[in-house]
């Protein structure tokens, strides 16, 4: 299930500050490094985190990343990755909010960056810190060169690396003062708008075209009604699983629906994998969804809807709000008003690139949020594969990471 590291013993090494349910850290494996210890403070992207991650590949999970201790980390740290959260600048659910005191949180990143001095540093954040918060972002940067490094700001659009999303964030990557800084910062792109083309960009590489909604979510069953009886096999939960890991567990619900399992449609075991349950929505919230224009993306956030022919709309976390899905009736289409709904917790997962068997713990709202939260582990791994064959010298036959993310592992692969 978790992407088991095989590697040699000289691989380069990764931490993950901030990491919530371990999008970035499931990338960075992915990409080649061996992630040595990561920090979570929420309760349940921390359950997650740890049940995918810490037994399997030995990663010490800490609780608070603002408690900086260079001891726990070693002395020659490749890359200091992290995604502090990005509430106060993000306008997602409106305005964005200056005095936001998690604004200061990605101040942290520098602060290990002096205490650790790791070769690379990576933070990650949305570009609303560079268009409405500048100051801020000046003051980071000039931080970051402080403290000994070369920094960059790069605009990446999660859709050029194989995303089935349309999503844009900031990545200040800083490289020590005494590495010779990438020709190309930039991660180089693996997909391209349209059809197959020719292109600059990849060093004249034919590039791969946009990966869609359809593409992402068109081979998932029909996913659980929003009750299922209570001796119904699939009304589980993950609390027996994390009993040992975490006590989180016993202070916050989880989710009817958790964990994959088999049910009888029409005579025949469907696999239903995990987190897949759709939302009961009143008969007059239907008839508005089904006014929403097909590829409707931006204000407010909880009115957008997929085209199945595009890539989707950025995941954002608005009040546990996901996108609607795009089957029923359209603009053009009178099809049945009953089948428009918002999309599952494991269908906004497989737009940012979670394979199937990666559970999230919660209730349904944690799970929306984490999920639209974290870095998309596929274009997390094509920045750590740049970082790592581009500026740490790593050769791509040295690394060979067992399982690579992707938007297209079955659920059944974990029967």
């Amino acid at each position: 299930m978790c992407p088991h590291f095989e590697g040699p013993e000289d691989a380069p090494t990764a931490a993950d500050l901030f990491a919530g349910c371990g999008g970035m850290t499931w990338g960075l494996m992915s990409g080649g490094f061996r992630v040595v210890a990561a920090w979570e403070k929420a309760d349940m992207p921390r359950v997650t985190y740890h049940q995918h991650h810490c037994e399997a590949n030995n990663i010490a999970l800490h609780r608070d990343a603002t408690d900086v201790d260079a001891s726990k980390l070693p002395d020659d740290l490749d890359l200091l990755a992290g995604g502090p959260p990005c509430k106060g600048f993000s306008s997602a659910q409106g305005e964005t909010n200056t005095e936001d005191p998690r604004n200061r949180l990605a101040f942290s990143m520098v602060d290990w960056a002096a205490a650790v001095n790791p070769k690379l540093v990576l933070i990650e954040n949305v570009t609303g810190l560079y268009h409405s918060h500048r100051d801020t972002l000046t003051e980071l940067t000039d931080a970051l060169e402080d403290v000994g490094y070369q920094v960059k700001l790069l605009t990446l659009n999660a859709v050029n690396y194989g995303v089935p999303q349309t999503r844009k964030r900031l990545f200040i990557l800083g490289v020590r003062d005494d590495i010779t800084p990438p020709d190309q910062w930039e991660p180089p792109r693996v997909c391209n708008e349209g059809q197959q083309r020719l292109t600059d960009i990849n060093g004249g590489n034919w590039l791969e075209g946009y990966t869609t909604a359809y593409e992402a979510l068109s081979d998932l069953p029909e996913p659980l009604k929003s009750q299922p009886a209570k001796d119904d096999p699939i009304h589980h939960t993950l609390a027996e699983r994390f009993r040992t890991h975490d006590n989180a567990y016993t202070r916050t619900r989880v989710d009817p629906g958790t964990v994959s399992a088999p049910v009888t449609r029409d005579g025949e075991d469907v696999w239903i994998p995990t987190n897949h349950k759709h939302q009961d929505h009143s008969r007059s919230h239907r008839e508005k969804m089904a006014e929403y224009e097909l590829g409707k993306s931006g204000p407010p956030t909880t009115a957008r809807r997929l085209d199945p022919e595009k890539p989707a709309p950025t995941m954002t976390h608005s009040d546990g709000t996901p996108p609607v899905h795009y089957i029923g009736k359209t603009p053009s289409n009178d099809g049945s008003v009953d089948e428009v709904r918002r999309l599952t917790v494991r269908e906004v997962a497989r737009i940012q690139t979670f394979i199937d068997p990666f559970t999230f713990a919660g209730t349904k709202t944690e799970q929306y949020e984490m999920v639209a939260n974290a870095v998309p582990p596929v274009l997390a791994s094509n920045i750590a594969t740049h970082l790592r064959t581009n500026i740490l010298s790593t050769t791509p036959e040295q690394i060979t990471p067992a399982t690579t993310a992707s938007s297209k592992k079955s659920a059944k692969a974990n029967e």
